[in-house]
């Protein structure tokens, strides 16, 4: 357990995306896990959307002590300044300050206007998530400030491989095996996936580059889940699913807690982090 985690005082986490998919595995991965004290402040679009999900998490884990006091729901728009401001406003006078911050929402948008897919991914997927590390940094940077002798904060980024330009090459040979069978049908894959890949590019240099700026006082990562099952690619099963082949997002979940719990404090900065190792940019 880092310096900064002790069971009196517990480490405050913001995600954004945090009602679906790795979003929400990683909340529960950070208030199930025996030994950590982290409070996690569920952050999304959709108020109703994150009650729920905040709900149905306490209701999966009834032996879980005081879960429910250690999660925290609040709207938090990417795309929209003002709720952006006002989440900020609520979280600072509440908690003080963030011990970490993932940015993790994300979107898929396989329209087949090429301006509007790109200009979708990029909003959400780069700009959002410049916008958000931007106005909450001082938060990260004030917890620093109360705790000159801890660990740094951490600003965390949930990428993609499919944003890696070393790994471009063999995208579709990076997804699960069908174990070799060549009469295996081929799993659905989403359409026009290039605006999701350019973003998930360029979210890559928006980390590297407060990496460069701020990584002598903030540990920044970006993180890839591996081919996980997520609305991304579709609402449809099988694209979330990958035809059954995609896999848990709580193994994601559990890298996150890797890195928040300073086992991967080398890889800050060095590529796409993996529960396997770093992923070329």
């Amino acid at each position: 357990m880092p310096a900064n985690q002790t069971m009196s005082s517990p480490r405050i986490i913001l995600i954004t995306g945090a009602n679906s998919g790795v979003g929400l595995a990683t909340t529960e991965v950070l208030t199930t896990t025996p030994a950590t004290n982290f409070h996690v402040i569920m952050t999304g679009r959709s108020l109703s959307k994150l009650d729920q999900a905040r709900t149905d998490l306490i209701d999966r884990h009834p032996n879980t002590t005081d879960i429910s006091s250690r999660l925290t729901s609040c709207h938090l728009d990417v795309l929209d300044d003002a709720s952006i401001q006002s989440a900020l406003t609520t979280i600072s006078s509440r908690f003080g300050h963030l011990d970490a911050l993932i940015n993790n929402a994300a979107i898929g948008n396989s329209s087949d206007n090429v301006r509007d897919r790109f200009t979708a991914c990029l909003e959400t997927n780069v700009t959002g998530a410049a916008v958000v590390a931007e106005r909450f940094r001082p938060l990260l940077l004030l917890r620093k400030t109360e705790a000159e002798n801890e660990s740094k904060p951490y600003s965390i980024y949930v990428s993609s491989g499919a944003g890696s330009f070393a790994r471009t090459g063999g995208y579709h040979t990076s997804r699960p095996s069908t174990g070799g069978l060549p009469s295996a049908p081929p799993p659905p894959s989403p359409r026009n996936p290039d605006a999701y890949h350019a973003s998930k590019a360029a979210l890559n240099m928006v980390a590297l580059l407060e990496h460069r700026a701020h990584g002598h006082e903030i540990n920044v990562f970006v993180m890839t889940p591996g081919f996980v099952v997520s609305n991304l690619r579709g609402t449809d099963e099988n694209l979330r699913t990958w035809a059954g082949m995609a896999g848990d997002p709580m193994v994601a979940g559990r890298t996150l807690l890797s890195i928040l719990q300073g086992e991967r404090d080398a890889d800050a900065g060095a590529g796409l982090v993996h529960k396997d190792g770093v992923f070329g940019w």
